[in-house]
């Protein structure tokens, strides 16, 4: 981690992406985001597209995405977008995903992790695992650790993890065992409240970006844990009826899709947070007021969350090969 104690705030929670970039060319540079159909990926990719950068979307809404691809060539038709298939429930979804980013042979200079599930109506996830915890955590681990070899091979890199400062309510004890702390955060019981389940997969993605920092620094790869900020106005919340109301009432208190991915394109792309890394970022500025530091800092624990999800995607593969073992019986 490096600090510049010279460093002015130049943004603001009030900051939309595109003055982020004022100013930053991204001509040659790639970009991968997961979940750029709604919301601040939408906003995500608008901007980090208009500065010439080529932007991969992985999303499993492929109709969308190509509508999508469609709107931002008729504002820049000179850009260069493609749209890989993914679907967060399915493993085998994301594993098919980084094996197609790999046969492209792309370079990856920033891979932003973005979508998210809050409160699904489905509670677990093609593979049995918890819903918040399958799609938030496990299969964005996948994702990055398929994708690793080619950030390292296009250093300088970044990766944003898009985390929640509620993560700070998963009710992890201090005092407890790594193996109490680690059954808390990958929860087995799908009926517990979604709030708190929400709360423990965003730690998951802090845990992380901490381990990959401590981790992949060195090989000239910067992490960046971020909140986009608090209230942002998306459909995070679409399973639930009553959310465009609340949206609405809500608006002079809360940021727009576009001051909400202020944020992720900083942390992505700006010079003077290049190597600035291992830190937690809210509204495009390095505050860890709203952090449990005893939980996310946590090394060992860090760890710990590291092996046993390399422990459960063994697992899965296993039960993959076994499966292919069975279909050629």
């Amino acid at each position: 981690m490096t600090a510049d104690n010279k460093r002015k705030r130049q943004f603001h929670s009030r900051t939309h992406a595109n003055q982020v970039l004022e100013g930053i060319d991204l001509n040659g540079k790639t970009f991968a985001i997961t979940g750029t159909t709604s919301g601040i990926g939408v906003e995500t990719a608008k901007s980090l597209v208009s500065k010439g950068a080529h932007v991969v979307m992985i999303n499993r809404n492929i109709k969308e995405s190509k509508k999508l691809k469609e709107n931002f060539l008729s504002e820049n038709p000179d850009s260069r977008i493609d749209i890989i298939q993914c679907d967060l429930n399915s493993l085998d979804s994301v594993r098919r995903a980084a094996e197609e980013y790999l046969e492209k042979k792309w370079a990856l200079h920033g891979l932003i992790l973005n979508a998210g599930v809050f409160g699904p109506t489905n509670k677990i996830t093609s593979d049995g695992y918890e819903a918040h915890f399958g799609i938030n955590h496990l299969a964005h681990f996948i994702l990055m650790k398929e994708l690793l070899p080619v950030l390292r091979s296009s250093s300088p890199s970044r990766i944003v993890i898009v985390s929640s400062m509620l993560s700070k309510h998963t009710c992890v004890k201090q005092s407890s065992s790594i193996e109490k702390k680690l059954e808390v955060l990958c929860p087995k019981d799908a009926s517990e409240w979604y709030f708190r389940l929400y709360a423990k997969s965003k730690m998951c993605n802090m845990l992380t970006a901490f381990k990959l920092h401590r981790d992949e620094f060195k090989n000239g790869i910067s992490v960046y844990s971020i909140h986009p900020g608090s209230g942002v106005r998306t459909d995070l919340h679409r399973d639930f009826g009553f959310w465009s109301i609340t949206n609405f009432l809500s608006i002079p208190f809360t940021k727009d899709a576009s001051q909400g991915a202020a944020t992720s394109v900083y942390c992505a792309t700006h010079p003077e947070v290049a190597n600035i890394s291992g830190k937690y970022w809210e509204s495009c500025w390095d505050d860890e007021k709203n952090l449990d530091k005893s939980v996310a800092r946590d090394e060992e624990l860090q760890d710990s969350l590291w092996k046993y999800s390399e422990e459960l995607i063994r697992n899965e593969n296993g039960k993959s090969d076994n499966d292919m073992e069975n279909v050629h019986l």
